[in-house]
């Protein structure tokens, strides 16, 4: 969802302040929660109003030497359970309409389109409810998840977590990490995960960089890479990443020789009449049978999936690309990536 105003936060009765976090601890936390800023100062201040219930809310405020790199958003902490949701908070309308009808008239105001709200699955602690907020898209229908608090007073966006298990850990099994193709060698102690889009000229500029540094250093890295399409702002994303998938399930030898086609040729790409054209071309040339590739290349269940993916990365604040994850800490690229790719090299332990 867009970047969020903080809402007003309604009195409702709540935990007092009195039986607060541990605020270092919630500090520690949201630090490696957020992405890794270059020069980054972090605020953590408790809000002087009660939010959703069961939980007490502070502001965050990151800033970094990096303008395009800094976050401002609401934290929420559960005493009781030590759930921590790292987003934003909107107070929904007071009126006697169901939940999910003022849930989805506060997104699609936000939005600026229609959103319909479901609420999904059972309470989770706290007395959450999990809501999927989804809109109409050119590929189909697209859900973003959310909660609503157990007074049906909130929605709120945002990564969910506990104070007590690593937010690495919680992120890496959001995004779907399994689902991730892997190089390297997968006993490293260095795990890098990249995140990115076909289309997007940034990635193509990190391709050009972090690519030679991992080629030379398998031995060193577990490296894993998933599709984050960036479809409503990049024509043929979603088809490029539905292209890579296809690839790894007909022939995963050629896989990361797409990876390499598609970035070097991006501009080429962006130019041509139609993807499909590139990727039978692609397929063709590369023996590879386009019959099973385009099966799956068109399937319905398989962008749906693709979908959700996203989604999920959204879900946990990965929402731009190229997106590095370097032993559990998030990274974004920046103007330059210089930073991250310092980072990177660090990791493996070259120059």
């Amino acid at each position: 969802m867009k970047k969020i105003v903080l809402a007003s936060l309604l009195f409702l009765a709540t935990v007092p302040f009195a039986a607060a976090a541990n605020v270092d601890a919630l500090r520690s936390y949201v630090v490696k929660a957020l992405a890794k800023c270059p020069d980054q100062k972090l605020t953590i201040e408790p809000i002087d109003a009660p939010g959703p219930t069961g939980f007490l809310p502070f502001t965050v405020e990151q800033t970094s030497s990096d303008t395009s790199c800094g976050r401002k958003a609401i934290a929420l902490y559960s005493p009781s359970t030590r759930q921590v949701i790292i987003g934003s908070v909107f107070a929904l309308p007071l009126d006697n309409r169901s939940v999910e009808v003022r849930a989805a008239e506060t997104a699609s105001g936000l939005l600026k389109q229609n959103v319909s709200a479901t609420i999904t699955g059972f309470p989770l602690p706290d007395g959450l409810r999990p809501l999927s907020l989804t809109k109409e898209t050119a590929w189909g229908p697209f859900s973003y998840h959310a909660f609503i608090d157990s007074a049906g007073r909130f929605l709120i966006v945002g990564s969910r977590g506990n104070l007590l298990v690593p937010p690495a850990t919680t992120l890496e099994e959001a995004i779907g990490v399994e689902k991730a193709v892997r190089r390297g060698n997968p006993k490293s102690q260095v795990k890098i995960i990249e995140l990115s889009d076909f289309e997007c000229p940034s990635c193509a500029k990190a391709h050009k960089s972090v690519e030679p540094l991992i080629a030379k250093n398998l031995k060193k890295v577990d490296y894993k890479r998933l599709d984050l399409p960036l479809f409503e702002h990049h024509e043929w994303a979603l088809p490029a990443a539905m292209g890579a998938r296809a690839i790894q399930k007909v022939a995963p030898s050629k896989y990361w020789s797409y990876v390499n086609f598609v970035f070097d040729n991006q501009e080429a790409i962006d130019k041509s009449a139609s993807f499909d054209t590139t990727l039978q071309n692609f397929c063709e040339d590369h023996d590879i049978d386009w019959k099973k590739v385009e099966k799956i290349y068109h399937s319905p269940t398989e962008r749906a999936d693709m979908l959700e993916q996203v989604s999920r990365a959204f879900d946990m604040g990965v929402n731009s690309t190229p997106t590095y994850i370097i032993n559990g800490q998030v990274m974004g690229f920046g103007p330059s990536g210089s930073f991250t790719i310092r980072e990177i090299k660090r990791a493996l332990g070259v120059k």
